[in-house]
């Protein structure tokens, strides 16, 4: 995919993001867990051919697919999370869980019958997935979506971000930070040097994973729940 047909535009602040962010959501407990509504998001908008958009539409969007997707939230701990995120109590305990991947599956298919678009969800187990097989999954997912949602959960590993928040020409900011237990976005692939470089979508800002390091990271323990997983479409009448 090409990096200018993934951007949300912000007239109002004059800003330009590569795909949604999380931390849009009004209420702390729903951004600390929407990174699964925004890459579903991603997914659907790359599908119905909705990008580029204002921000605005985007988080209409997203807080549509909050509703339909849902999330497992504490009641007591959601009332105190949203009043101040710093809380002790809940560095210890979450207000919430996140998605699983069923829920992310199921919630997604929901929320794209409503909108008229029924869908047929492609899935892949990556907890000790070889280097060929994923690596054919996320192709097949780009040329038949555009867009392949990746899940990293409790494995984790090294991406860069950019200066630039929709530019991989500009000078990378953050190389090494690590992600872990979070949905991003993959929107395409880079082969033209020795090492396989993904472009992905995660906090509103473009962001690269050498391939080499994640599949290192498929391989441990904590890669048990990890998946990727793309749509396709069965028939579409798109509201």
């Amino acid at each position: 995919m090409n990096e200018n047909s993934f951007l949300v535009n912000d007239p109002d602040n004059k800003k330009t993001y590569y795909g949604g962010d999380q931390a849009w959501f009004a209420r702390n407990t729903q951004a600390r867990s929407g990174c699964g509504h925004i890459a579903a998001l991603n997914s659907f908008l790359t599908l119905t051919h909705r990008f580029q958009i204002d921000k605005s539409t985007y988080i209409g969007y997203m807080n549509e697919m909050y509703r339909t997707m849902g999330a497992f939230e504490v009641p007591i701990l959601r009332r105190i999370y949203d009043m101040n995120k710093d809380v002790r109590i809940c560095r210890l305990i979450p207000p919430n869980f996140g998605q699983s991947s069923l829920g992310f599956i199921l919630g997604m298919l929901r929320f794209s019958k409503r909108r008229g678009l029924a869908l047929r969800s492609r899935f892949r187990m990556t907890f000790f997935c070889s280097y060929r097989s994923g690596l054919r999954f996320i192709k097949k997912g780009l040329q038949e979506n555009g867009a392949v949602t990746l899940l990293t959960a409790r494995n984790h590993h090294p991406l860069t971000l950019y200066s630039d928040r929709t530019s991989l020409s500009s000078a990378p900011q953050k190389a090494g930070k690590e992600m872990r237990n979070h949905f991003v976005t993959i929107t395409g692939i880079d082969e033209t040097s020795s090492k396989v470089r993904l472009t992905i979508s995660t906090w509103g800002r473009i962001a690269t994973i050498d391939y080499d390091d994640l599949v290192k990271s498929w391989h441990t323990l904590g890669a048990l729940q990890s998946a990727m997983y793309y749509f396709i479409p069965k028939s579409a009448i798109l509201r």
